[in-house]
């Protein structure tokens, strides 16, 4: 069986071709941009970092230069063709997710690039499996209730134009599925994490990214934020947040995520056309407060405040406003997400682990003890 996966560069991409070649035995195509040989050591450095492949996974770990925004993905119409004649199961992972890029870039990748795939996957054997993979976040602007596993609806808005790219995308999904009466998976993750360390040139994941732009105020790093040597034992640096105090993420460790998603998209049978729909969530969301409280234990010169609106910020609260405005779009949602059909494709996986304040500490990749203040004035 031969698998073609896009953006298996990426944090959930990589995972998946690694599981696809190491633990299912599959022979895994990679498409990826650039030149092919920039392309192979990319693709082989961040499969490779989830654990060493034998001779003959490595065999089984094949790439081909491309580009899911491009006319038969970036290839030539003769491979296009040889390859779409060849796969047995096409996992679309490839995606731009810079929560706050431009509309027209995000558009072209998650959207059009989707739409590229599709095409692609309508030349495949009628058998051939298709998996898409999506995100929780095509919930749009809805902040409460029960989000069900076939909800799909923009009567709520975006928060961001990264949402309605991808949302545009299921859309598509949907429809195409519908038209060729042929069987789709979608896989709506929420925020993937992992808890241990980010290695240097892998991809990283938004809770490790959060985690880094408070180290770098905590520490200091940025201008205007007063140097270590210049705090006093009382000081303590006040840092507003655009968040409510009762929001809730739903952090999924990867491992799980990983798991699950492998079960579902690759190991479950799915009976008749359509979209078939699966949340790939953790059962207990976690709360604001909780990730709040880790950062203030870590870092006790900040003191972290909920609020609407940050009038007149000071040079921390712009640094961090500056980097993660997309993340801060997310922060007052105290939605639920039902796995209803996901865990009947799972049984037996084991729940995945509690996302508490140990697990937060480390996906935020606040290492050693927390930050002292100088005592000096």
């Amino acid at each position: 069986m031969t698998v073609l996966i896009t953006g298996a560069s990426g944090f959930v991409g990589s995972r998946l071709a690694y599981a696809l070649v190491a633990d299912r035995g599959q022979r895994v195509v990679c498409l990826a941009r650039g030149s092919l040989a920039s392309a192979h050591r990319r693709i082989r450095e961040a499969v490779g970092a989830h654990g060493a492949l034998s001779q003959e996974a490595r065999r089984r770990l094949l790439c081909v230069a491309g580009d899911v925004t491009q006319e038969w993905l970036g290839m030539s119409a003769a491979d296009y063709a040889r390859l779409a004649a060849d796969v047995t199961a096409v996992w679309h992972c490839a995606g731009d997710i810079a929560l706050a890029g431009e509309r027209e870039r995000l558009f072209r990748v998650n959207t059009h690039g989707t739409a590229n795939v599709l095409r692609f996957a309508e030349l495949t054997a009628a058998g051939c499996r298709v998996v898409h993979i999506s995100t929780m976040v095509v919930a749009g602007g809805r902040t409460d209730g029960i989000v069900r596993e076939d909800d799909l609806t923009d009567a709520y808005g975006f928060e961001t134009h990264y949402d309605a790219s991808k949302f545009e995308a299921e859309q598509l999904v949907r429809a195409w599925a519908q038209r060729t009466r042929r069987p789709v998976v979608v896989l709506r993750p929420s925020v993937v994490a992992s808890d241990a360390p980010v290695l240097e040139g892998a991809a990283g994941h938004p809770v490790a990214v959060f985690g880094q732009m408070i180290d770098v105020v905590g520490r200091a790093g940025a201008p205007g934020i007063p140097a270590p040597a210049q705090r006093a034992e009382s000081f303590r640096l006040r840092l507003r947040l655009r968040v409510s105090p009762d929001a809730t993420f739903n952090i999924v460790p990867d491992e799980y995520a990983t798991q699950a998603m492998l079960r579902i998209g690759h190991d479950f049978r799915h009976e008749g056309p359509g979209a078939h729909t699966f949340h790939i969530v953790h059962g207990q969301p976690t709360p604001i407060r909780d990730i709040i409280a880790v950062i203030e234990a870590h870092y006790p010169i900040l003191r972290v405040e909920c609020v609407q609106d940050v009038p007149d910020p000071t040079p921390a609260e712009l640094f961090i406003a500056q980097h993660l405005t997309g993340f801060f779009s997310y922060c007052r949602h105290r939605r639920t997400y039902d796995r209803t059909r996901a865990l009947a494709a799972t049984p037996g996986l084991p729940e995945p682990v509690a996302v508490d304040a140990a697990y937060l500490r480390r996906a935020l990749s606040f290492e050693g003890a927390p930050l002292a203040v100088s005592r000096t004035a």
